[in-house]
């Protein structure tokens, strides 16, 4: 078709051309091409997972205590010194057997490193010494995060969190308005920039400034990656595609792992995945614009010419111009563009599902970044104990898909969160010498709510009408990231009060009372997707039935 036809297809039904039915019966719904780009776009997960769990390290709190200059050496001042030599005894107050590690004795003299040079007087740290284990050099360790300024290391994973609320409603939005393969370029670019630049940070409040934008742009990242994967394949391989990309997000937190069990230091951490991270600008070359965004914002020339790219790389004849009439879809009930999200809250029963949809998304969340930044709370080592949290997902994952496939939505949902709560709430129970019960049913909790996160997305679809369907999908997601900004304060508890155990009774209950709620919910698979309110209050006393045309 020339240049010349644009204003031809205004008319024709390119313009509502039904991109469903056309990939499963013309183009391929899963071919080579949809394969090449998707492998594309799931790639870069792998780099979000490293932004966002990156704080399981970097946040590490190592031990520490005060220096004691007549004591420790002016060269290399070492940690383990101090009760290795005995001179902590004198030097350093202690409270119930154990050394205070914000505070010191005031010399009375700076001779000798003996008793009398210390008086009773009790001063805080002039500077710190850090017992390097684990990490060589954490953002605790360069900015001091300790004693009255330990405030700031919950406070740092909030804004981070925080970044990615505002991220989602921010890229979301453009995604919609200048598109996805846009968006994505210039999320990227942000990602990039902003997460070099957090390393060469000169202050803690640049630190935070610069991790926000690198939340909140990692966040557009996935996204847009996201929908530029799935938007390019036909109905039947959206579940599939859906989780996969999960998978190579799962294959990033074990690359971090490698990375800083091998580097040890932030820096170089971050320096090792941000840079090669580069490469994915040239994204720009590769990726294709969104046939279904072309179409919407009836850009019809580009989205024929991707369109006939997308047949020549999976090798069936180009479309004609009875291809494009032969897949017309029927026209949208006007009632369906008439509806707004304030119509939905004014019905009762569909508020209701939708406050039981916002507590689930607010509780899986939680528990997901609770469970997976809480890695240093587990007795025995760090990076051990963080991989085999990542590798908990895989099953995770696997449950969720194949349990929506064959068991539903709603079972797959319940069955996650009873699991992971009641997983949590034992681990609460057991005491600190059982390390090796007590990890394993910290594996288990994760396992629970990571099958609950990858469930959560699609069924939330599911359960309301195409009119409302992404401002819910949307305002669900903002919701969890709610829980996700707390979870690193409910973890603090149990610091604060001395009681280890709170946080995982805190996220039992939740847990268990969320899977609960969702028992006042129906079922969505085999089910045909409500198109209206009136349909999405009434889909919850239908019969089950089987529908080709679900998305499933």
């Amino acid at each position: 078709m020339g240049p010349n036809e644009g204003s031809r297809l205004v008319v024709n039904p390119i313009e509502n051309l039904d991109v469903d039915r056309l990939l499963e019966e013309r183009i391929g719904d899963f071919g080579r091409y949809q394969r090449w780009i998707y492998f594309l776009v799931c790639l870069p997960a792998g780099l979000t997972a490293a932004i966002t769990m990156a704080s399981v390290f970097n946040n590490l709190v190592p031990e520490h205590r005060c220096q004691i200059p007549v004591c420790d050496s002016p060269v290399i001042p070492q940690y383990r010194d101090a009760f290795i030599l005995g001179y902590a005894n004198f030097t350093i107050p202690s409270f119930n057997g154990e050394y205070d590690s914000c505070s010191r004795y005031v010399e009375v003299s700076n001779k000798t490193c003996a008793a009398e040079s210390f008086g009773p007087n009790i001063t805080s740290c002039d500077k710190n010494i850090y017992n390097i284990v684990d990490m060589k050099r954490t953002i605790v360790t360069d900015f001091d995060l300790i004693c009255e300024d330990d405030w700031a290391v919950p406070m740092s994973e909030s804004i981070f969190f925080a970044g990615v609320l505002v991220g989602a409603i921010v890229f979301g939005q453009l995604g919609d308005l200048i598109g996805r393969k846009r968006v994505f370029m210039l999320s990227m670019l942000q990602t990039v920039v902003c997460g070099i630049l957090a390393v060469f940070s000169p202050s803690i409040k640049f630190y935070l400034v610069l991790n926000f934008l690198t939340a909140m742009a990692q966040v557009g990242v996935f996204q847009s990656a996201f929908v530029l994967g799935v938007e390019l394949v036909g109905p039947k391989k959206r579940v599939f595609c859906g989780i996969m990309i999960e998978f190579f997000f799962v294959f990033g937190e074990l690359v971090l792992a490698v990375l800083a069990w091998g580097l040890r230091d932030w820096k170089k951490i971050a320096l090792a995945y941000m840079v090669p991270s580069i490469l994915f600008l040239g994204y720009f070359f590769l990726l294709p614009r969104s046939i279904r965004w072309l179409i919407a914002n009836q850009k019809f020339c580009e989205a024929e010419a991707e369109l006939q790219k997308a047949a020549r790389w999976n090798g069936v004849p180009q479309l004609t111009e009875q291809d494009i009439i032969n897949f017309k879809k029927e026209v949208l009930e006007e009632a369906e563009e008439k509806e707004s999200f304030l119509d939905l809250l004014r019905r009762p029963k569909l508020t209701g599902r939708l406050l039981v949809v916002f507590f689930s998304w607010l509780v899986t969340t939680m528990l997901y970044y609770g469970l997976s930044l809480n890695a240093s709370s587990l007795a025995g080592n760090v990076f051990l104990n963080y991989t085999l949290l990542s590798l908990t997902e895989f099953p995770g994952y696997a449950i969720s898909y194949f349990g929506m496939t064959y068991c539903g939505r709603k079972a797959t949902m319940i069955f996650s969160m009873l699991i992971s709560g009641s997983a949590c709430f034992i681990s609460s129970l057991l005491p600190s010498h059982m390390s090796t019960l007590q990890t394993t049913f910290f594996l288990l909790g994760k396992l629970g709510s990571t099958s609950a996160f990858g469930t959560a997305y699609l069924y939330t679809s599911e359960l309301f009408p195409t009119s409302v369907r992404n401002l819910c999908v949307g305002f669900s997601s903002m919701v969890g990231r709610i829980g996700a900004i707390v979870s690193p304060y409910i973890i603090e508890l149990g610091v604060l009060t001395g009681l280890t155990w709170l946080p995982m009774l805190i996220f039992a209950i939740a847990a268990i009372l969320s899977g609960i709620s969702l028992f006042a919910l129906h079922e969505t698979k085999d089910k045909p997707l409500p198109r209206n309110l009136e349909e999405a209050e009434e889909m919850g006393n239908r019969t089950r039935e089987t529908v080709d045309e679900t998305e499933d």
